[in-house]
C-alpha cells in the first residue's frame, strides 16, 4: 500500500482550512439599525452637553481613558479637555455625511460638521468619534477633527475688507494733501 505524499496532504489540509474560513460567520462592520439610532442619539446628545455646556452630562459620557485631536492640532485628555469644557457654549453645529462602523463593543463614527456662532460659519471638519460600550452605556472615548478649509466666503469677506481699508486710507491721504495745500496757500 502506497502512502499519500507531502504534498497531497498540505492541499487537503488547505482545503479544510479555506472551507473553514468560508462557512465560519463574519463580523458584520455595519451596525444594525437599532444600533445606528442608538449611537446616533448618544452623539446628538454629546454635542447637545457641548454646546450647552452641560459639564455635568458630558462628564458621565466621556470615559477616563478620553482623548482628542482638535482641527487646531491640539491633543488632550479628558481631564486636559474638561479643563476649558464649556468654551464652544452657543455655538451650533450641523452633522452630515455620518458613516457609522462597528467592531464588537466599539463603534465609530465619521463625518463632516458644520460649526456656526450666530448664524456664521466659522469651522468645517471632517471629524472621527470612538465610541465603545461598557458598564451597560456608550462611553465617548476620541475624536479627532481635521479642517476642511476656510468657508468659502473668507476670501469674499477678506477682499471687501481691503476694500474697505484702502478706501479710508485713501480718503485719509487726500484729506492731508488739501490741508496741506490750505497751509502754502
Amino acid at each position: 500500500m502506497r502512502k499519500p505524499n507531502l504534498f497531497y496532504r498540505l492541499i487537503f489540509i488547505l482545503s479544510i482550512f479555506f472551507i473553514s474560513i468560508q462557512s465560519a460567520p463574519g463580523q458584520s462592520f455595519v451596525p444594525s439599525d437599532s444600533l445606528s439610532k442608538l449611537l446616533i442619539i448618544n452623539e446628538a446628545k454629546m454635542f447637545q452637553n457641548v454646546l450647552t455646556a452641560d459639564r455635568a452630562s458630558a462628564d458621565k459620557m466621556i470615559g477616563e481613558d478620553y482623548i482628542t485631536i482638535n482641527a487646531d492640532g491640539v491633543m488632550e485628555s479628558k481631564a486636559e479637555m474638561m479643563k476649558t469644557f464649556g468654551r464652544f457654549k452657543g455655538a451650533t453645529a450641523k452633522l452630515f455625511d455620518k458613516r457609522i462602523r462597528t467592531y464588537g463593543n466599539l463603534s465609530i463614527i465619521t463625518g463632516r460638521a458644520k460649526f456656526y456662532l450666530k448664524s456664521v460659519l466659522v469651522a468645517e471638519v471632517f471629524y472621527t468619534e470612538t465610541w465603545v460600550y461598557r458598564n451597560n452605556q456608550f462611553n465617548f472615548i476620541g475624536w479627532q477633527g481635521t479642517m476642511t478649509g476656510l468657508p468659502s466666503y473668507y476670501p469674499i469677506m477678506f477682499s471687501v475688507l481691503l476694500l474697505v481699508i484702502f478706501y479710508f486710507a485713501g480718503r485719509l491721504i487726500l484729506r492731508k494733501r488739501r490741508k496741506l495745500k490750505l497751509k502754502h496757500s
